[in-house]
């Protein structure tokens, strides 16, 4: 698992993202990178949707770390650049850069554990995730 499967995502700010002054509020940026892993995975052939149903098994998310360097503002485009950073039995950590076009806005950690969907307990993460996450 590495930065070499990388994925990019982009973005266009709503209004609704963004407070008074036009600036993109902090919450919003944990959303876009949900969305982010959620196409991640569908590029490398996993419907989250499918495979909630499918594998009776989740992804939540356990640890979120969000770096905010430079604020974000009503109709930015915003790319999203997303790779695993670690991986491990149970345990999966995707690693993030925002940017609006060369300029660096935030960085991100969210690690998601696999869970079973029926009693909420932790488990190996199944093949298919760890298909889609491999180099």
């Amino acid at each position: 698992m590495s930065a070499d499967k990388q994925f990019k995502h982009k973005v266009r700010v709503g209004y609704v993202d963004t407070d008074q002054g036009g600036v993109v509020h902090h919450t919003a940026y944990v959303r876009y990178l949900e969305a982010a892993r959620i196409e991640y995975l569908r590029a490398f052939g996993v419907s989250y949707k499918e495979f909630e149903i499918d594998a009776k098994l989740a992804l939540p998310v356990v640890e979120a770390r969000v770096r905010y360097r430079r604020p974000a503002y009503f109709d930015d485009e915003l790319e999203i650049q997303i790779w695993v950073g670690e991986f491990s039995k149970a345990r999966l950590r995707f690693d993030s850069k925002i940017y609006r076009g060369d300029e660096l806005l935030n960085e991100g950690e969210i690690t998601l554990a696999c869970v079973r969907t029926d009693t909420g307990r932790p488990t190996s993460m199944p093949q298919i995730i760890i298909d889609a996450c491999s180099n």
